[in-house]
């Protein structure tokens, strides 16, 4: 069968496989949909009894030969569809992934966020249709974060409390381990090893280009990924012992992203800012006070979770207490964003389009903004959302993050780019596609409809024909043989 099919689709161009793929996954989305049913009904009736069963888990072991990791998210998935079959609805329709129903499952019973899950139950669902995996993953984290800050607070404690490492040499060969921290520690550890690892790559490719010259892109590279890793981690330990005794430390190695309520609410929680103070000392003035302030907390108690950062700019999720001490301390970065991502304070003093535009742009996103993408983007550009030639200007709100192949093929194949009304930047093709995924509604936009790109020559030149065409070039010295120019300009 397998056989026959891949036959079938063996001359299929991308528009029929997309169309494939789609109703594949719609599908086994269904499927999945009535295994959950099936579960909630044995479940509820405890029906794995007449298998000698004591559990629905155990039932789904047996019955479906599975793990027991997988068998309780069946189990959860089945509770959480029995509880909000809205949820249950929209993921048989295919328009939310299974990861994301996993993920909602999860704060829905959670032992103390889980009371608080019904609440917001359909701005969930809502904010799985537009969000990335990732994205609405973390949104859930931080839902269960405000929701019980002292659970969430207590198992960051218990991970810095047990944090430990080791270092062994076993027969002539080394082996390390190291677990827990602090999530801090553990950001500013990742950066510093993701940084060690790029200046190897830098070396590979260094080398490479020595060696092979202008072939070298063709060639592979001196060391294998694991192997600068490893050489990576051996540099910084060497780093260590060898840097000048008056060395000072980077700053900020990471940088902390937070919103406006969450920040207001530490502080004032922890008395370092007061929200209640009025100068008026009547009782009915106090009492006017008292109501009001009683109503904002009202209101920030409202406030869409989904909304809310406390996460360090590579995604790393923080109890707001420890983001405050990052804050009194100043050895990391604070980023002030409103409900949108949008950055409104950055550091003690410096405030924006100041010359951090850039870095500002890529606080904005964990990774590249292309679907699918995973590059970080503190390695990415940073490329206008409307075109700079067709007026659109270099400032944070109309930027977003792109590694550079994606960056490139945005230009070249034209794609435009557009927020929806929660902030979220698209990409769309010239035809209007709008790359999302399969089976997802089309955004909610925020903005008219853009100007269309105006086109382009697409046009490739040697530098011989570069040059005869730029005749001030002539007394330039000539780029590596092989290089090409491209001619991107509104087509006359």
């Amino acid at each position: 069968m397998f056989a026959v099919r891949i036959e079938e689709l063996a001359d299929a161009n991308i528009d029929v496989l997309d169309t494939a793929l789609a109703a594949a996954k719609r599908k086994r989305d269904e499927a999945d949909v009535d295994i959950a049913a099936i579960t909630a009904v044995v479940d509820a009736r405890q029906l794995f009894q007449e298998h000698s069963q004591s559990t629905i888990k155990a039932y789904l072991k047996q019955q479906l030969n599975c793990s027991g990791p997988d068998a309780l998210r069946i189990k959860r998935r089945a509770r959480l569809f029995n509880q909000h079959p809205e949820i249950a609805d929209v993921f048989a329709n295919s328009r939310i992934s299974a990861g994301q129903v996993d993920a909602m499952a999860t704060a829905q019973q959670h032992p103390r966020a889980g009371d608080q899950f019904a609440d917001f139950a359909a701005l969930f669902v809502s904010q799985a249709e537009r969000l990335e995996h990732d994205e609405f993953t973390a949104a859930i984290k931080h839902f269960i974060t405000q929701a019980d800050q002292d659970g969430a607070f207590n198992d960051q404690k218990f991970h810095e409390d047990q944090r430990t490492a080791s270092v062994r040499v076993d027969d002539g060969a080394i082996s390390m381990h190291a677990s827990g921290g602090d999530p801090l520690s553990a950001a500013e550890m990742k950066r510093i090893f993701d940084l060690a690892v790029e200046a190897e790559a830098h070396k590979d490719f260094e080398t490479r280009r020595k060696l092979y010259g202008n072939d070298a892109l063709a060639q592979p590279m001196p060391r294998s990924a694991d192997q600068r890793r490893f050489d990576a981690v051996h540099a910084i330990f060497m780093a260590s012992v060898t840097a000048a005794a008056d060395g000072k430390r980077p700053e900020p190695l990471v940088n902390i992203i937070l919103d406006a309520t969450t920040s207001l609410e530490v502080l004032a929680r922890h008395g370092f800012l007061d929200l209640t103070t009025n100068n008026h000392d009547t009782n009915d003035h106090n009492r006017d006070h008292n109501r009001d302030h009683n109503r904002d907390h009202d209101d920030l108690a409202a406030t869409d979770p989904t909304t809310r950062r406390c996460a360090t700019s590579t995604g790393v999720a923080l109890h707001p207490d420890i983001a405050m001490k990052a804050m009194l301390y100043g050895s990391i970065r604070r980023v002030i964003v409103d409900a949108h991502d949008v950055i409104i304070n950055m550091g003690r003093t410096q405030r924006l389009f100041t010359g951090k535009a850039r870095h500002a742009a890529q606080l904005l996103a964990v990774q590249c903004g292309y679907r699918g993408c995973d590059i970080p983007a503190e390695f990415c550009d940073v490329d206008h959302i409307e075109p700079w030639i067709n007026g659109g200007e270099t400032n944070q709100a109309n930027s977003m993050p792109l590694c550079g192949p994606h960056d490139r093929r945005k230009h070249t194949k034209q794609l435009s780019g557009r927020r929806d009304r929660h902030g979220r930047i698209h990409l769309i093709t010239p035809n209007g596609t709008v790359i999302k995924p399969l089976n997802a509604p089309d955004p909610q936009w925020a903005e008219p409809q853009p100007k269309p790109e105006q086109p382009r020559r697409h046009r490739q030149y040697t530098w011989d024909q570069w040059v005869t065409k730029h005749p001030e070039l002539t007394n330039l010295p000539a780029p590596p043989h092989g290089t090409t120019f491209s001619d991107l300009r509104p087509a006359a």
